[in-house]
């Protein structure tokens, strides 16, 4: 019975065998463009199976398959086809071209528009494009992928802000950042923090990167002008990710770990080569009278850091309700000891289609950051800043192994092992929303959105370190709301008109509220709140803020889809400006021809789009802080001490009032016109896209400090709306599709930002010795009529003399000498780079990606100012570079001769710490495997990727920035304070191992 069982099973298993084979066949065809072009390298795959081909250089392939089977057509620039097999073994198809690429939908200010209407200037950075390469940070995904857009890091400390600058530095006194906007709110940046170890805040550090789905970056004022008095800086729109309507729920889990040291140190004299210093200099006599002591400092304040990052994700939709949620959490050890820093956010998006003319959403954020913060990095206080400069015989430990105190510099192992440094960041960001359709042409939206910040800020330094022992607390809120009503019209008439028009109004009210407290005299360190103390320092209690209202317009019309004009008006209205210039209104036109769509062009067949676009527009900065336009005034108390200096409000040792600023009521915003003409093309069916812009931006009503006779109460100066500035460039935005076969791509994407930036006026300000006026910034740079707002302006050193081993400087006139002054100080360099710009290269080989990018920057210059210090022949530790001295005539040496007078002022400020920036950085090499979906299929998983990264690994620069990274060489925020750097501590080398599970 079995036997028969397993004779009519082998039977039936040979029969749907055979009528299996027999169902299969082999299938020919041609495939060719809409034109009858034939198309070389089309994959052709058997729908759900592994089966495939490509069409060869005349378009023609062959396929085996089954009837019934669906053959799928994918090519770059083509929308995909599919046909089913029937009872012809002959199938060719035409290809249309992918209207997608032309109708993509991209974000912009208060809605979207179709890229192929675009008549502006916007940089797309989709992060689907990017989304296999891990990120710590907005910034991370931003950096290198826009043209015109430059991104120098702070500093490598964690929490540290980025300074982001789009297409130059367009003021002198007023901010320079760009206003961040995320799902139709805009973000503050203004700084909170106390100071003690702190920074400005940073919107982009408060976003997950794994919840964006694009940024927007507005760079001309035809696109940003709509933002009215915020947008001369440009702008960011970010996107964050949403469901789709219908989709199936999918659930993301991303787990990684890394570790990172640190990418360059300077060489430091050793405790043996200081002693030998001291001798061969003559300030000691041997090195047996010297200290005997010897610990290696700056080895020991970095360390291997580690990092934990979890991310889990949630998105999916039904026909009328779409959601997304995330939740991360990372726990990042900095390459600095005592630098340590834990993050939780999550966020929660949705919308539902209530009815047929009703849509709500909600879109809400929440963050937040535990940081343990160090010194900054011009402080004694900071880790390698005190590390470099310590003496290499002082230990910080007695022969206890209890620690010791230092002196001036301070011991920075006790303080990152004892003190309290702690900076807590909660914030909620967020909107939600109503769409009412009214027409079907014309829906109502309100939106009502939030930026709530509490910051919370706590200092205690030990006994060891600080005798009495010090504490601070700091704690500030902000509260920020918007609220925004619009009417958007989109409609389509006679087949070739397309009109969209938008209006409306938002309100913007921001409060904030700071409280901080100091006091010392501590009995024990185990005492560790304010109020255990017994002298009570200094408190403060202030509060701030401002008020915006807008009213604003824009329309869209585009004819046949060939000739398209934009228009945009805004009127603002800020509490930040003079009583008789509250309001402002700001416009921007453009248009655009889309030439591949005329007639004469149909027969060129290998240009798939080519769009020409100008525009005009004006837009403004209010970022000057909230009094800038108001009286103020500071109060005072009898201190009893006619010595300490305390002007305040006394007189005659009676408390009063004391005026600061005598304000101005006719201060406005700063305005900046500028225009932009830019062509688009793309080619062989779009596997080459280029973008080029040449743009052209004035600023004019710079808001600078003007003197005024001391007549008035003291007060020499106040701000008023003078000078001009201008920007001008070229933005280049280069993609291609160098391979794509069935098993293998290559692409690459390119882009270019060259900038010149140029003073034009700056009436009443002071004049140097050459008769042109100027603004200083620092002592090492400042703006200058005729030439950049970031000029050096330094004593030229010219070496050590090898015959007489003074140290050589040159006077104003290029004449050698030995004792410069300040007077012969000379334009010598410029903190803005030529051009900067970004370089990735995408490689897919089956289931194996490589990606690896490239960021760079050329013709900029770096002022180190820690050089005068490293290099002080008399005080702290020193370079190895002063090891080589002057000895006999014919040395070449690096330090002048210990009997010459030029010695001990050979460090002085001068070109001698100016450096050339220009780098280029391997920012980003990222390989992964992708399990084979047939590895999947009878699993409740839909996907599997391993990865590993490494960031930061090989820079490419100047000799001479041993010790310093160009990427990281920004002292502040001042837009006249670029391009300097103390002992910043640099960006990390990083290795990251991963795995992405999607369910």
């Amino acid at each position: 019975m079995r036997s028969k069982i397993t004779q009519i099973l082998t039977l039936l298993l040979a029969f749907v065998v055979h009528v299996s084979f027999a169902q299969e066949k082999t299938i020919t065809g041609k495939v060719t463009d809409e034109t009858g072009m034939p198309l070389p390298g089309v994959n052709i795959v058997v729908k759900g199976t592994s089966t495939g081909t490509q069409t060869d250089f005349d378009g023609n392939y062959s396929i085996t398959a089954g009837v019934g089977q669906v053959l799928q057509f994918s090519y770059v620039g083509m929308a995909t086809a599919e046909q089913t097999i029937g009872a012809s073994n002959t199938i060719s198809i035409q290809m249309a071209e992918d209207a997608q690429a032309l109708e993509e939908v991209v974000v912009v200010a208060y809605g979207t528009q179709t890229k192929q209407r675009l008549v502006q200037s916007v940089s797309i950075v989709n992060t689907e494009d990017i989304e296999d390469i891990p990120a710590v940070s907005p910034q991370e995904l931003l950096q290198g992928q826009a043209s015109g857009v430059q991104m120098v890091n702070s500093s490598g400390i964690l929490g540290s802000a980025p300074v982001i600058k789009i297409r130059g530095v367009a003021s002198i006194n007023a901010g320079g950042r760009p206003l961040v906007v995320v799902d139709g709110v805009p973000l503050n940046d203004e700084a909170l923090s106390s100071g003690q170890g702190g920074t400005a805040l940073n919107p982009l550090a408060d976003i997950n990167p794994n919840d964006i789905a694009s940024f927007s970056v507005l760079k001309d004022a035809a696109a940003a002008a709509i933002y009215g008095s915020r947008g001369a800086n440009g702008v960011v729109l970010i996107q964050t990710k949403s469901g789709r309507q219908g989709e199936k729920t999918k659930v993301t889990l991303d787990i990684n770990s890394s570790w990172s040291e640190v990418t360059d140190t300077f060489d430091m004299m050793s405790a043996d080569q200081y002693r030998q210093f001291l001798v061969s200099t003559g300030q000691a006599g041997s090195v047996d009278d010297l200290p005997q002591g010897s610990y290696n400092w700056p080895e020991n304040v970095v360390r291997t850091g580690f990092s934990k990052d979890l991310n889990f994700s949630i998105a999916g939709g039904s026909e009328k309700t779409t959601f997304y949620a995330g939740f991360t959490h990372k726990d990042q050890e900095g390459f600095i000891v005592g630098n340590n820093l834990t993050r939780f956010s999550g966020r929660i998006n949705l919308t539902h289609q209530a009815t047929d003319w009703l849509k709500v959403g909600a879109n809400l954020g929440v963050t937040e950051n535990n940081l343990d913060r160090v010194g900054a990095d011009n402080s004694t206080f900071a880790p390698l800043t005190s590390a470099y400069l310590q003496t290499p015989w002082v230990e910080p430990y007695d022969e206890n192994g209890n620690f010791v105190n230092t002196g001036f510099i301070a011991n920075v192992i006790a303080i990152e092992a004892l003190d309290i440094n702690d900076s807590k960041t909660f914030r909620t960001t967020g909107n939600i929303f109503g769409e009412i359709k009214l027409l079907e042409e014309l829906t109502y939206k309100m939106d009502f959105g939030i930026d709530r910040i509490l910051l919370e800020e706590f200092q205690r330094s030990f006994e060891i370190n600080s005798p009495e022992g010090f504490a601070s607390d700091f704690v500030a809120q902000q509260n920020k709301h918007v609220f925004t009503n619009s009417l958007n019209y989109d409609t389509t008439f006679g087949e070739v008109h397309d009109f969209s028009a938008v209006v409306g109004m938002t309100y913007e009210q921001t409060e904030i509220r700071e409280t901080s407290m100091d006091a010392t005299g501590f009995l024990s360190d185990k005492q560790i709140n304010i109020v255990s103390a017994s002298t009570p320092g200094e408190t403060l209690n202030r509060s701030r803020g401002n008020r915006l209202v807008g009213y604003f317009g824009r329309f869209n019309y585009a004819y046949d889809n060939k000739y398209i004009v934009e228009g945009s008006l805004r009127r603002d209205g800020s509490s930040r400006f003079g009583v008789n210039n509250r309001y402002g209104t700001f416009w921007a036109v453009g248009g655009a021809w889309v030439l591949s769509q005329e007639k004469f062009m149909q027969d060129v067949n290998w240009i798939n789009n080519l769009k020409i676009r100008g525009n005009y527009g004006v837009s403004g900065n209010d970022r000057i802080g909230d009094f800038a336009s108001r009286e103020r005034y500071t109060g005072g108390r009898d201190d009893g001490d006619p010595s300490s200096g305390i002007l305040d409000g006394n007189y005659n040792g009676v408390s009063g009032l004391r005026l600061l600023d005598p304000g101005n009521p006719n201060l406005r915003w700063e305005k900046s016109t500028s225009y932009d003409i830019g062509f688009e093309v793309s080619l062989l069916n779009n596997r080459i896209s280029l973008n080029v812009d040449y743009y052209r931006k004035k600023t004019s009503d710079l808001i600078l400090n003007v003197t005024i006779p001391q007549t008035n109460g003291g007060i020499s100066s106040i701000l008023d709306n003078l000078g001009e500035m201008e920007n001008k460039g070229v933005d280049i935005d280069l993609n291609t599709v160098n391979i794509q076969t069935e098993n293998f791509s290559w692409s690459t994407s390119l882009n270019l930002g060259f900038n010149k930036n140029k003073v034009l006026s700056l009436p009443g300000a002071s004049e140097d010795s050459e008769g042109r006026r100027f603004v200083a910034g620092t002592l090492s740079q400042r703006a200058i009529e005729g030439h950049s707002v970031n000029t050096f302006y330094l004593i030229r050193y010219k070496g050590v003399n090898s015959e007489t081993g003074n140290a050589e400087w040159l006077d104003k006139d290029g004449n050698v000498t030995t004792t410069p002054t300040t007077n012969d100080r000379v334009i010598a360099g410029d903190a803005n780079p030529d051009f900067v710009g970004g370089l990735r290269n995408t490689l897919k080989y089956k289931n194996w990606d490589l990606n690896f990018f490239f960021n760079f920057s050329y013709g900029n210059d770096i002022f180190i100012d820690g050089l005068r210090f490293a290099e002080n022949p008399f005080s702290f530790n020193k370079r190895t570079k002063l090891l080589n001295i002057w000895e006999a005539p014919g040395d070449n040496a690096y330090l002048p001769s210990p009997e010459s007078s030029t010695f001990g002022v050979f460090n002085q400020r001068s070109t001698a710490q100016l450096r050339d920036g220009s780098y280029a950085r391997l920012k980003n090499l990222t390989l992964g495997y992708s399990l084979p979906s047939e590895f999947l299929e009878n699993s409740f998983i839909s996907g599997v990727r391993f990865y590993a990264t490494a960031n930061n690994i090989w820079t490419i620069k100047d000799s001479d920035l041993k010790g310093i990274d160009p990427e990281v060489s920004d002292r502040g925020f001042s837009n006249v304070r670029q391009g300097e750097s103390f002992f910043t501590p640099p960006q990390s080398k990083t290795y990251l191992i991963g795995a992405r599970i999607t369910f």
